[in-house]
């Protein structure tokens, strides 16, 4: 009885040693900034590229099963795995919430995809996370498809939101533990608001920190061309 009693405690040490282990490992493995967190996403999609929506088709499945969903955006600025016009994302009608529409005609967003399964399917790495909004210039319902990529002075109006990219982002978070000794922890950063975003915006003629939060569209364009060009040049 006493062996046994033992070796089921060494077994549940064995367990608790792994686990703080892997937790120590996600820790340390967890993107320390933004930039980190959006280099991580990035090395993970096949498909890279900041474009309008201009359509949302949904296709019911067969004998009842769960259908497909086609969204259709205009490419304005093509990265990675498309090279411009128009690309249709096929999802799976399942990842859509009932009465949910998380792409509306007309706004735009940066695209971060898995590369297609041999069904032709696909979704935005880390899910909504890899669909990037894409804020200010002409948001309009009347959506035209472009000719080409956004112009310099098209491009200088946009900000990239990256809040919830930036939730990604591991830090230490300072604590004292039961018996009053300060220690920390690895835990998200929380997601600010429209209003907080505006109140820490850089002033004018300031430099900004890469990657702010609310990032230049052609600061967060150039950085992801880079970055394919460097991972290429790596393979």
């Amino acid at each position: 009885m006493g062996s046994a009693k033992r070796a089921w405690t060494a077994c549940v040490l064995a367990l608790l040693l792994c686990a703080s282990g892997s937790t120590q490992t996600a820790v340390q493995t967890a993107p320390g900034s933004t930039e980190e967190a959006l280099h991580a996403m990035s090395r993970l999609a096949g498909v890279i590229f900041a474009g309008q929506v201009v359509a949302v088709r949904r296709h019911e499945g067969a004998g009842g099963s769960t259908g497909v969903v086609e969204i259709e955006f205009a490419v304005e600025d093509a990265v990675r795995g498309v090279s411009g016009g128009t690309y249709t994302l096929r999802e799976w009608a399942g990842l859509w919430p009932a009465g949910e529409q998380p792409f509306r005609v007309g706004k735009r967003f940066l695209m971060l995809l898995h590369a297609p399964s041999a069904a032709g399917l696909s979704s935005p790495v880390g899910g909504m996370d890899g669909a990037i909004p894409i804020r200010g210039g002409s948001q309009s319902q009347d959506v035209t498809v472009p000719a080409a990529a956004l112009t310099s002075g098209e491009a200088e109006g946009l900000a990239v939101d990256l809040r919830w990219v930036a939730t990604r982002v591991g830090r230490a978070v300072s604590y004292r533990d039961p018996e009053g000794r300060p220690t920390s922890r690895s835990g998200p950063v929380p997601v600010p608001t429209d209003a907080e975003i505006a109140s820490s915006a850089t002033p004018e003629g300031a430099t900004a920190a890469p990657l702010t939060q609310n990032a230049a569209y052609p600061t967060v364009l150039a950085m992801l061309r880079d970055w394919d060009r460097d991972d290429n040049a790596a393979r």
